[in-house]
C-alpha cells in the first residue's frame, strides 16, 4: 500500500505544473515571462546575461566551474568549453559568442518536456519545434530578429532550429550552449 501511495505521489510530482508552466508530456510551453522560470533558472540566466555583458569570454569560467560538470559546446566535448568558445567565435576572441549568447537569452524561451519526466528550459523556443515551417507572423518576428531574414529562412528550409541554443536544467545546471544538429 505504501509504495502504491509513493508511485502515485511521484506521478503527481512529474505532471504537476512547474513555475506556473503546466508542460504536457512530450510537448513544450513557449513563454517570455522570467517570471515563471524557477528560481535556479533565473539565476543562472542572469549570471549568464552578466558574463556576456563583460566582453570577455573568460566570465563563463566560474559559471562552468561551479557546475559538476561543464556544460555541452560541442558535439565533439572539447576538453576545455571556453578555449573552444573562444575559437568558434568569429573574432577569435569570444566576443561574437558572447554577443550571440546574450540575444539567445533574450528571446523567449520554451519550457519541454526533458524526456525523462522533468522539465528543462530551451533558448530560443525554436530549438523546442520540430518544424519551422508553419509559424506564425510573431514567431517570424521572433526567428528573424535573431538570425535575420536569410538566416532564419535557411533554418526553415532545414525544417528544424539548428543554430545556437541554450538548455537549462530546473536545478539551474546550464547542461548545453551549442549549435548544430
Amino acid at each position: 500500500m505504501r509504495m502504491m501511495f509513493l508511485a502515485a505521489a511521484l506521478l503527481a510530482a512529474l505532471s504537476a505544473p512547474v513555475a506556473g508552466l503546466d508542460v504536457p508530456r512530450d510537448g513544450y510551453v513557449i513563454s517570455e515571462d522570467l517570471g515563471e522560470l524557477p528560481a535556479a533558472v533565473r539565476e543562472k540566466r542572469a549570471a549568464l546575461m552578466d558574463a556576456a555583458k563583460t566582453g570577455d569570454i573568460d566570465a563563463l569560467k566560474a559559471i562552468f566551474d561551479a557546475q559538476d560538470k561543464p556544460p555541452n559546446v560541442s558535439f565533439g566535448a572539447p576538453d576545455d568549453p571556453i578555449e573552444h568558445l573562444r575559437l568558434e567565435s568569429g573574432d577569435g576572441e569570444g566576443i561574437e559568442t558572447l554577443a550571440t549568447l546574450k540575444k539567445t537569452l533574450e528571446a523567449p524561451y520554451a519550457a519541454m518536456d526533458g524526456g525523462d519526466g522533468t522539465v528543462i528550459y530551451v533558448w530560443p523556443y525554436f530549438a523546442a519545434m520540430t518544424d519551422l515551417r508553419t509559424l506564425t507572423p510573431a514567431q517570424l518576428v521572433d526567428g528573424y530578429a535573431l538570425l535575420g531574414w536569410r538566416g532564419f529562412e535557411d533554418q526553415r528550409e532545414l525544417g528544424g532550429w539548428i543554430s545556437w541554443r541554450a538548455f537549462i536544467a530546473a536545478d539551474g545546471t546550464l547542461n548545453a550552449f551549442i549549435a548544430g544538429d
